[in-house]
């Protein structure tokens, strides 16, 4: 589909371009007719991925091949943090390294090629609740790949909360990348901050210090309607780890999961457009000393896509999960859509969140997502390039609240990169069927009025505690009905 853009120069208003872009075919064209691309880029352009639609109707298949696998342990977390993608979904009985050598076995169903490379990601909620797990998991792992010179590559995502310097060194000595989450200045709005026991704070900025020289250690922060500024973020963890080189990950705008997510959404036009501003401003005013590594990737990479005419047809969606190739999985061999669901649980669709089994890699289908070529407005929208469709299986007005945010998000990133191939700040974005707050990049050239937003009601939330491991945990949360 094709889109008209109006840019001007950021050292003359008056001087101002008109810009068509094909989200179809990714060709960027002067009004002149001059195409911008890369003869170069677009010789070395292979296509070894073809986004293939998926639905209810038309299940997602998965591959006894595997390039990454995301093994769920539990959900169980001792936080319980508010946006969290988690915190309702129902929860299976929990596994133990009882459970190891089932699962080994299992994972004799699948195949894996040591040229192609494997990553192995160890998924909670909090992964280290279940570290009497992931020892003996991982040894019988590393048994397993004990040949291969090019071994697999070991991820996870922890609040910090259980970090010692014990499991530091474990988790350095087994090679593994380790992500912190952490909201910066606004980790008070997300949960408990670890941070402010001195003694733990010591322990993380050891590891931080230790693993940084070899880039297996990130903080990931997420933005919401208040905490909305990624330079205000990097500026908070220069400060609290003295490295002006810090590496963040994530960094995007929160999708909304539950009632929380939609509180911290950005809801009125006027936020989507100071969120806009503000998201270009801290980019293009520090040419990208943020920190944030993927949402600086994801910028080059849109740039590198539009200047090789890289299709929409290789598009595929935000998360990875629609990769043959890409497997979640549980201790007992059961087969999910993403790790952040369990296979007890039901997506918005109405479809059970288990697929299937490894023991039977031929009947696993994902029923939960809907691809974004069959959503009713992802192919007519410019971002898409940059989007991939935000989250697979969420419907209804989680999706239609997530997908404002992504909009808001990307366009920006859009307008960067936009700026770096052309010299000009794309300021509209036109298209008959673009609702006119999507049009007005920045809220400049047009009146907007506000539309009366739904209530969102804050509801009483209730957990309760049970204990994992010998470490207290949440379960999953419940709305208290009055």
């Amino acid at each position: 589909m094709k889109f008209k853009i109006y840019a001007q120069s950021p050292k003359d208003d008056d001087d101002r371009i008109i810009l068509w872009y094909d989200n179809e075919t990714n060709f960027l064209t002067k009004e002149t007719g001059f195409v911008y691309e890369d003869p170069k880029l677009m010789a070395e352009t292979s296509v070894n991925y073809l986004s293939v639609p998926f639905s209810k109707e038309q299940p997602l298949k998965k591959f006894k091949q595997v390039r990454t696998l995301k093994i769920q342990l539990g959900l169980s977390c001792n936080y319980s943090c508010s946006y969290c993608s988690q915190r309702f979904v129902e929860r299976s009985d929990e596994t133990s390294k009882k459970d190891v050598d089932g699962f080994m076995a299992k994972l004799e169903n699948l195949e894996f090629n040591e040229k192609e490379g494997l990553n192995i990601e160890l998924w909670g909620g909090e992964p280290l609740v279940y570290i009497k797990t992931i020892m003996p998991l991982v040894a019988a792992l590393k048994k397993k790949f004990a040949s291969w010179e090019n071994k697999p590559r070991y991820g996870m995502i922890t609040n910090g909360s259980l970090l010692t310097d014990e499991l530091c060194d474990w988790l350095h000595d087994n090679q593994f990348s380790v992500a912190i989450s952490h909201d910066g200045p606004a980790q008070h709005l997300r949960g408990p901050d670890p941070f402010e026991d001195p003694e733990l704070k010591a322990v993380v900025l050891r590891f931080y210090r230790r693993m940084k020289p070899q880039n297996r250690i990130s903080f990931n922060a997420m933005l919401n309607a208040s905490n909305t500024s990624r330079k205000d973020i990097y500026d908070w963890f220069v400060d609290f780890t003295g490295d002006p080189e810090v590496i963040l990950g994530e960094g995007g705008l929160i999708d909304a999961y539950d009632t929380d997510g939609l509180h911290n959404s950005l809801t009125t036009k006027a936020e989507h457009f100071a969120f806009r501003h503000k998201a270009f401003t801290d980019i293009y005013s520090t040419q990208g000393r943020i920190g944030f590594h993927g949402i600086k990737e994801k910028i080059d990479n849109f740039t590198r896509a539009v200047l090789a005419h890289k299709s929409s047809s290789v598009v595929g969606q935000k998360c990875g999960m629609d990769d043959e190739h890409t497997l979640a999985v549980d201790l007992r061999g059961n087969v999910v859509t993403c790790q952040n669901v369990s296979a007890v649980s039901t997506a918005m669709n109405g479809m059970p969140h288990l697929a299937g089994n490894i023991v039977n890699m031929d009947a696993v289908q994902v029923r939960t997502g809907t691809h974004w070529r069959n959503r009713p407005d992802c192919a007519g929208c410019p971002v898409l390039h940059l989007c991939q469709g935000a989250c697979l299986y969420l419907e209804g007005e989680y999706w239609e609240k997530s997908c404002k945010n992504s909009y808001s998000d990307n366009v920006a990133l859009m307008a960067l990169s936009i700026e770096r191939m052309t010299g000009y700040i794309p300021y509209a974005i036109t298209a008959d069927h673009l609702p006119l707050e999507r049009q007005d990049i920045w809220g400049t050239f047009a009146k907007h009025e506000e539309e009366v937003e739904k209530e969102i009601s804050i509801a009483k939330i209730v957990q309760q505690k049970t204990v994992v491991e010998d470490i207290e945990v949440f379960t999953n949360a419940k709305v208290m009905v009055a």
